[in-house]
């Protein structure tokens, strides 16, 4: 990235791409050419479980997929991240395969509990895709759930506690990812998990404890850094823990320690990618951290470049940070173990303390010195320039800040350094903000001590803990709306030149150097020319004068002009300050084009470094704010220390000739400064100031030497403010830094809870009762928390409550990294608003939490348990004491008719309260309502599979006459009450296996059936009888045939009517269909589902059953197994069976029918000496017809022979 393009108009939104509603982007994209198109994509993988590719640089999607159904959120009840969680952590890709690996969390349904969802039943999956089409590698996806950790085989994988936070890592064949706990609920550790070969772990499907705090913790998220390695090794950092085997007794970081939670953390890759324990640093006061929740985990680990940061007896160098507010600077290979320090303190090689919680991880610039930078949240952006103290040690100094501030809550991006092709001079800044989206800066600090801002487009706040990705000059990132941002100058540039860096370059001389330019297009005209340091000269008639065409090449000077430049700085100047050190100012070109669709404004960097020919001090930085120092708190007493660094930048021998400190304006030519003393080994740098390694008066820098100076504050004079003005003397120039810092007692946290009365309750009380709320309505309280103490307490955990009980302004109210001034209180509203629910439904509670905890050390962590009852509406008959009488129920699938009594016409005026009526009148212990107008009583509970719960939104149609209640809903859907007094809800209420598919009987007694009839033409198909139905509805085919004893058929219908006959009514014919969906036959019975009853949607169909009957006397037989026994199976014939001239003339036709139906039917007809055989048609093929030839071997008749 080119920063004379970057800090120009040209620089700006080229394109956006919105996607999914509430769809977001946790994992940062990534940007990537693959081997197999040469098209550079974004690789964009989100909390929906989408994954997709964009073209880098059109915008265009080309590929979307979702791997998965994402987990829900509320499974868990944790907030930090909303909605669904899915793939969260940066996914990696393999740039010698194009194989895309990351994790995703979704659900194998009924795993460890029943359902489709919930906790227990969340897993994770590993997932390996081809980048150019977005499918699966084969072997992929991997169950990792069940998989047991290698080092303790009490603790396997379960997907649904824990969370993979941090950016995935490759490290030659090996995958490797680390989880975290959901805002430390449930029973988790901390995991790092390996992956190589296609198959998973054993699967461990077990629940039982997964829901109490029980694990070790220590979980691994690092605001979703990630995993650092240097190749044979990983480095990451834990969070909070559950055990502590570190406990006063220092401890080696390569001995073996069973509990790491609060530590960073370094284990070796040993062979088939295994992990071993190599070394450890865990704080001193890690306990302590626990104990407030200062997460040392939230920041991760940032290894530094070898080449650069480096020092005596230190070779690779590690930085993390945490919410306590501290950097800490290590050795990446010896980290320091547990109290190793003097006096049982740290041993590592620099702790630098902010006045704020950190997250993320570190940016560096390994160029111009070498810097690393950090953002505390609500704070400015920070910049440390690498130094060394007198032994060579490396220590940083604060070297400069941002005039910015971040936003005061949690999700400050992860700080992104970018140059132009390596070269010094061109590193800027980046850093994504939750409120002000992208922001830049040049990466060094100017003579001032702030990071000059480069302005940059517009795009919104953007998820939290985000950092920008690039690609050919371009700048990615995603917004908290899930929109993709590409940034980047225009792709169509008119000219092609190159940048110039003029090198070293004294003060006091001048040095000229080419620039050399090729015409992309056809040019009418350049306009000219400007620079932004005047210092640098150019001239526009050395230019081409009228057209330029494509492909011509010229060239043009520049001279650095440093002949009459002063070492000082030169306020008011229209160019910055003369200082030794790298200098760069853009140089831009104006275009008149010959061709449209081209930029007209071309900007280049020029460059070089600025020497002085002299002794030249700098003293760094301009200000030391030591800070806080919380007095009163058990324990040694509290002391700061920081670094600061006086250089030579010049090119002679320069000479410390005095030190002295002042408490007034250093800048008043009057102000007296006192000489700083050393006694004991120590310098005294005003009141309250103190340093063991400043230099001797008298020492020497030589040219380009650089000295670390550790500067340690006490509150010597108890609490207050202090303040000096330190001033060093020197032949090169005298600087002075203000030191400054003060001193309070520690911060006591007041906690309450409002009583809903205008009062609060007791800092005892953690129960909000919200009382009784109707559904429709609202009920508020308040968490207040005050600071008693004396000094800023600071919000270290915050969890609100995301459901019916909610925090209103969540992220805003009592957020994590919130300050409470001393003497100042901080509030969270919480509201209770019940969905909307049934009329006499019995109170129930809802209940939820807000976990709660800062860093006054007595607090402790605070869980405001929640809780708010339901009270609804009555409508209806009551009992004499008011309450409901019809309890709500629930909603049915009314299919078939669940209650069959109607107690009055369908009408406008029908709610539940007049159902409920009704049906108390008739004597029926349930009352329904459905499609708004209709009313339906019935003494059968209706089947608990029919059920369907509220939050389905089946029941939502208005009753007629009062459209705040549900009359039951679209789709033939009920809404159902029982009289209390009558009927207790059990489990199959609601939960009932459904039962087996209905059926069409066959055969039930004596009868046999024979098909489904329409209704007759002159009447009933069957009119002997009409049997009365059973009391509340709940006819079946064997109740039908119960009642029509005596009769040679009965049929059912409209799913509770049963009619007999001995004869079947004119123009009742048989429907064709094999199937009742086909016959029209398909209505449940409704004493039996499992079986069907006829018709009803027409009124005219009829399931016909006929009675089986031998010829005895006088009588007919009605026992069908006598008429069974009475045949006999001849020899099965194939024979011609005509079309027309049919063998077998009286013909009973029916799909349904069976071998014993067709032999009672013939039965029949044979006893009216119609026929003598009969015949059951098995196969139609061709005309040809499978007749099987039965005779009847009937006493009254002889057989005859076929």
């Amino acid at each position: 990235m080119d920063p004379s393009v970057v800090d120009s108009a040209q620089f700006g939104q080229l394109w956006k791409v919105p996607f999914n509603a509430k769809e977001q982007f946790y994992a940062k994209p990534l940007v990537y050419t693959p081997l197999a198109t040469a098209i550079q994509v974004v690789f964009l993988a989100s909390s929906q479980n989408y994954i997709r590719t964009v073209n880098a640089k059109t915008g265009a999607v080309l590929n979307a997929r979702q791997v998965a159904t994402p987990f829900l959120q509320a499974d868990i009840g944790c907030t930090d991240i909303p909605n669904t969680i899915g793939i969260i952590g940066t996914p990696t890709i393999d740039p010698a395969t194009d194989i895309a690996y990351f994790y995703a969390k979704t659900y194998i349904p009924d795993y460890r509990i029943p359902g489709p969802t919930g906790m227990e039943n969340g897993v994770y999956y590993f997932y390996a895709v081809d980048v150019n089409t977005l499918q699966d590698v084969p072997g992929f996806p991997i169950l990792v759930d069940g998989s047991v950790a290698d080092n303790d085989a009490r603790k396997y994988f379960v997907g649904g506690t824990i969370l993979q936070r941090p950016s995935v890592l490759q490290v030659g064949s090996y995958v490797y990812a680390a989880f975290g706990g959901h805002c430390d609920l449930f029973n988790y550790t901390g995991t790092v998990v390996a992956n190589f070969a296609v198959t998973s772990g054993p699967v461990v499907p077990l629940s039982a404890g997964l829901r109490t705090q029980d694990g070790g913790k220590g979980g691994i998220w690092q605001g979703g850094l990630g995993l650092a390695s240097d190749g044979p090794r990983l480095f990451f950092v834990t969070g909070n823990g559950q055990g502590h085997e570190n406990t006063g007794v220092a401890a080696s970081g390569h001995a073996p320690c069973n509990t790491l939670g609060e530590a960073a953390i370094n284990l070796n890759i040993v062979d088939g990618g295994k992990l071993k324990l190599g070394d450890y640093f865990q704080p001193y006061d890690y306990q302590n951290m626990d104990g407030g929740d200062q997460d040392f985990g939230s920041g991760g680990m940032s290894l530094l470049d070898p080449t650069v940061f480096n020092g005596t007896g230190v070779s690779r160098m590690a930085l993390t940070a945490g919410k306590n507010g501290k950097i800490y600077v290590l050795n990446a290979d010896n980290l320091g173990g547990y109290k190793q320090g003097a006096g049982g303190v740290d041993l590592i090689l620099q702790t630098i303390v902010t006045s704020q919680a950190v997250f993320g991880g570190a940016g560096s610039y390994p160029l111009e010195g070498g810097y690393i930078y950090y953002t505390p949240v609500g704070h400015n952006t920070f910049a440390y320039k690498l130094g060394h103290d007198s032994s060579g040690v490396p220590q940083f100094i604060l070297a400069g800040q941002s005039n910015e501030v971040s936003a005061g809550r949690v999700g400050v991006g992860i700080p992104t350094v970018t140059s132009y092709k390596g070269k010094a001079g061109s590193g800027i800044l980046w850093m994504t903000d939750p409120d002000a989206g992208i922001r830049a800066w040049y990466a060094v600090p100017g003579a001032d001590g702030f990071l000059k801002t480069i302005t940059m487009p517009q795009i919104g706040g953007v998820v939290k803990f985000q950092r920008p990705a690039f690609g050919d000059s371009r700048l990615y990132t995603t917004d908290s709306n899930g929109n993709l941002y590409c940034l980047g100058s225009p792709v169509n540039l008119p000219l092609n030149c190159t940048a110039v860096d003029f090198g070293d370059v004294p003060i006091g001389s001048a040095k000229s150097a080419n620039v050399t330019c090729t015409a992309v297009i056809n040019l009418n005209s350049i306009q000219g020319m400007t620079v932004g340091d005047a210092r640098f000269e150019v001239s526009n008639s050395t230019l081409p004068t009228g057209p330029v065409t494509r492909g011509t090449v010229f060239t043009f000077p520049v001279r650095w002009n440093l002949t009459t430049a002063v070492v000082q700085n030169t306020p008011g100047a229209s160019y910055g300050a003369v200082t030794p050190g790298v200098k760069t100012t853009p140089l831009t070109l104006y275009t008149v084009n010959g061709v449209g669709g081209y930029a007209t404004v071309f900007p280049l960097s020029l460059s070089g470094n600025e020497v002085s020919q002299n002794a030249y001090f700098s003293m760094t930085p301009i200000t030391i704010d030591f800070g806080g120092l919380v007095l009163g708190i058990p324990g040694p007493a509290p002391s700061n220390t920081l670094s600061f660094s006086i250089s030579n930048l010049g090119s002679q021998d320069l000479t410390i000739s005095r030190y002295a400190y002042t408490a007034s304006d250093p800048i008043n030519a009057s102000t007296v400064f006192t000489d700083a003393t050393y006694s004991n080994n120590t310098w005294k740098l005003g009141d309250g100031f103190t340093s063991s390694n400043l230099p001797a008066v008298g020492s020497i820098l030589k040219a380009g030497q650089s000295n670390t100076v550790d500067a340690t504050f006490n509150a010597v004079n108890g609490v207050g403010e202090y303040l000096s003005y330190f001033k060093v003397f020197t032949n090169g120039g005298n600087k002075f830094s203000i030191l400054e810092g003060s001193a309070s007692t520690a911060p006591v946290a007041n906690f309450s809870i409002s009583n809903g009365e205008g009062g609060w309750l007791p800092q005892t009380e953690l129960i909000m009762d919200f009382g009784l709320v109707a559904p429709g309505a609202t009920a508020t309280r308040q968490i207040r928390i005050c600071n008693v103490g004396g000094s800023v307490l600071t919000i270290s955990k915050s969890k609100p409550p995301l459901s019916q009980i909610r925090a209103t302004v969540p992220g805003v109210d009592l957020h994590e990294s919130q300050t409470i001034a001393v003497n100042d209180c901080a509030y969270g509203t919480v509201a209770f608003s019940p969905n909307p629910e049934p009329p006499n439904i019995n109170d129930f509670q809802v209940t939820d939490s807000w976990t709660l905890n800062t860093d006054d050390l007595n607090f402790g962590v605070h869980v405001v348990n929640m809780v708010g009852t339901v009270h609804d509406r009555i409508v209806g008959p009551t009992y004499p004491n008011g309450t409901f009488r019809y309890t709500y129920l629930g909603c049915y699938l009314d299919s078939p008719r669940l209650l069959p009594k109607q107690p009055y016409p369908a009408g406008s005026n029908n709610d539940n309260a007049k159902c409920q009526a009704a049906c108390l009148a008739g004597g029926y212990p349930f009352a329904g309502t459905e499609y708004q107008t209709e009313c339906y009583c019935g003494i059968t509970a209706p089947p608990g599979y029919k059920f369907y719960s509220e939050d389905q939104k089946k029941c939502t149609y208005g009753c007629a006459n009062d459209s705040t209640q549900a009359c039951g809903g679209i789709g033939g859907y009920i809404s159902i009450y029982y009289d209390s007094s009558k009927y207790t809800p059990n489990n199959s209420t609601y939960n009932a296996t459904p039962p087996p598919a209905p059926v069409t009987v066959q055969a039930v007694g004596n009868y046999s059936y024979l098909g489904c009839y329409s209704e007759g033409t002159g009447g009933r198909a069957l009119a002997a009888k009409n049997v009365a139905p059973p009391s509340g509805g709940g006819g079946s085919v064997e109740w039908c045939a119960a009642g029509c004893q005596g009769y040679t058929y009965f049929g059912v219908e409209y799913s509770n009517e049963c009619y007999c006959g001995n004869t079947l009514g004119t123009g009742a014919a048989l429907l064709p269909g094999t199937t009742p969906s086909a016959t029209g036959c398909s209505s449940l019975c409704g004493g039996n589902a499992t079986e069907y009853c006829g018709g009803g949607s027409n009124g005219v169909l009829e399931y016909v059953y006929v009675c089986g009957i031998f010829h005895h006397g006088d009588q007919y037989g009605l026992v069908e197994h006598r008429i069974i026994l009475q045949y006999s199976f001849i020899q099965p014939y194939c024979v011609h069976h005509h079309l027309v001239h049919r063998h077998l003339v009286h013909y009973c036709f029916t799909y349904h029918h069976l071998v014993h139906s067709c032999i009672a039917y013939c039965y029949l007809v044979d006893h009216y000496l119609v026929h003598y055989y009969f015949a059951y048609h098995y196969f139609v093929y061709h005309h040809l017809v499978r007749v099987f030839l039965f005779s009847f071997s009937n006493p009254y008749r002889p057989l005859v022979e076929p």
